[in-house]
């Protein structure tokens, strides 16, 4: 059943110890402000010179620890964030990947040591999230051998099975307000600029009543296979997605 009205959750990437310092404490204050249990994804062993923001911060795994305790879910945000393979994968945003195309026990490994890096900090792994979307069926059958049943990705309405995990879909990149539906809003920590942040707090001003949590998903919904109505939108809307950021890539290379 899709609910009504629409349900949220908020979810923050790319977080490591040289995260944007400043940026990232704003975006914690919202999450203190507003009571709102996120999932965090954190790279484990970040070793992406993208995600060097900011000094590395002594604090930052008792940081992480303080906000579990506290609700929020943890999730593994792939390994290293080394997107240096081109592959296809099964959403199709993005070629470059961490994890895609390769055999299923380096992947497995990788997703071994990852989990396990993450535990060595004090921190429970609920769930996977790929770095820039890029995974594979082996993938799938990588992180349920090691353990874990969960992905935040895809565009459908509701969470979903397939491959083995259920899938809680991950559709929106800045708030929107929807009337139906289950919703994650995917916050990059690094890049949340002014603008970006006064919309996301307006938005939580506005509803946030209607965010939930990765606990109160788990516990709410039965996922099962998608039916044909949800098959065709998810179809549809990656479709979109994948037309409006291949328009987005045009017009960036004809600038330059």
């Amino acid at each position: 059943m899709i609910p009504r009205p629409a349900q949220y959750l908020l979810r923050f990437d790319d977080l490591c110890p040289t995260v944007e310092q400043h940026r990232w404490q704003g975006l914690r204050d919202l999450v203190l402000e507003f009571g709102i249990r996120p999932i965090l994804a954190v790279i484990p062993d970040n070793q992406d010179p993208a995600m060097e923001c900011s000094p590395a911060d002594p604090g930052f795994w008792a940081q992480m620890r303080e906000m579990e305790a506290a609700g929020a879910t943890i999730a593994a945000h792939g390994f290293q964030h080394l997107c240096e393979k081109h592959s296809k994968n099964l959403i199709g945003l993005h070629q470059k990947t961490e994890f895609a195309g390769l055999g299923l026990e380096v992947q497995r490994q990788r997703v071994q040591a990852g989990l396990r890096t993450l535990r060595e900090h004090g921190l429970n792994p609920r769930l996977w999230v790929a770095p820039r979307h890029t995974f594979d069926m082996t993938t799938l059958r990588a992180i349920r051998q090691e353990g874990i049943d969960y992905i935040s990705d895809g565009l459908a309405r509701i969470p979903f099975t397939r491959g083995g995990v259920t899938w809680i879909p991950q559709q929106l990149w800045s708030p929107v307000e929807k009337s139906k539906g289950l919703w994650t809003i995917c916050v990059h920590s690094n890049s949340t600029m002014k603008p970006q942040f006064l919309k996301l707090q307006s938005f939580l001003r506005k509803c946030a009543e209607q965010f939930t949590s990765f606990d109160r998903v788990v516990a709410e919904f039965n996922p099962g296979e998608l039916g044909f109505t949800e098959r065709m939108y998810e179809r549809y809307a990656t479709w979109r997605l994948q037309l409006h950021r291949k328009r987005t890539r045009h017009r960036r290379k004809r600038k330059t």
